[in-house]
């Protein structure tokens, strides 16, 4: 993770852009509706998708970016838009960890090829990576999608000329907060002891099992995580393919602990 630089400024101009995604992040942003009239206010907003359109070349303070990269043309505007901003934000899953998108990395290319855009050679297909893994991300706001309330504060943090702070706790720390009895304890496949919290655990409210779209805790203990799945009855290749799902490439000891597992 990089070091976070002190931020003093007034009024910073900022663009929100997406890349390889479902834009369901920047719908995130849109959904804080009442709060960010205001805020649009203490803001310059520069850009937005279908919403106001500038040119990548501005100059900016902050830039938001959503999606991960999937092809040449996400490479070339992601780096262009790092050159021309002092800060880079990667907004959600696909920006932070690959999300969904990015489990083509582990499926046979036979499996997908027919979905490439062959006939366009101005589209060529790269494997699809966060975007940290070309250019500098100086701050991370994660998740599928990302807490409206999270981006607000990191918002209101820079305009009043605050470093955001970043959770590290799990989301376990949130589950227990809210009273949540564990899933694991009742036999679920839930990721909530190695993915950072920040969302209020709002998945096991609402009954479903952590699936780790706001990647992995900066001490997260793989090795103790796939052990107790193991006990709870699920089988290697269940516990590969629900860690890959979303954060599999920030795992990249991965297999190596599994195969450690099977050859004590």
């Amino acid at each position: 993770m990089m070091k976070s630089k002190t931020i003093q400024m007034t009024k910073p101009k900022v663009g929100f852009y997406g890349i390889t995604g479902c834009a369901g992040c920047l719908l995130s942003v849109i959904f804080n509706e009442d709060e960010l009239l205001d805020l649009i206010e203490l803001i310059d907003l520069k850009a937005f998708p279908f919403v106001k359109e500038v040119n990548p070349d501005d100059s900016f303070d902050f830039i938001f970016i959503e999606g991960l990269v999937a092809d040449n043309d996400d490479l070339a505007v992601l780096k262009k838009l790092r050159a021309n901003s002092k800060y880079l934000v990667a907004l959600g899953a696909c920006a932070n960890t690959g999300c969904v998108p990015a489990y083509r990395n582990y499926s046979l290319k036979e499996n997908y090829e027919h979905l490439l855009f062959k006939k366009q050679e101005s589209i060529q297909d790269v494997k699809p990576t966060p975007v940290d893994e070309h250019v500098h991300v100086d701050h991370y706001i994660p998740g599928c999608p990302p807490d409206k309330k999270q981006i607000l504060t990191f918002i209101k943090a820079i305009v009043a000329g605050r470093t955001p702070k970043k959770y590290d706790s799990p989301v376990c720390m949130e589950c227990r907060q809210n009273g949540n009895a564990c899933l694991l304890d009742a036999g679920k496949p839930c990721l909530g002891p190695i993915t950072a919290g920040g969302c209020n655990s709002v998945c096991i409210n609402g009954g479903f099992e952590c699936w780790g779209c706001r990647g992995p805790t900066k001490d997260m203990n793989l090795e103790l995580m796939i052990r107790i799945l193991r006990q709870k009855g699920f089988d290697d290749k269940f516990i590969q393919d629900r860690m890959r799902t979303f954060i599999g490439l920030k795992l990249p000891m991965l297999e190596r602990v599994m195969n450690a597992h099977n050859n004590p």
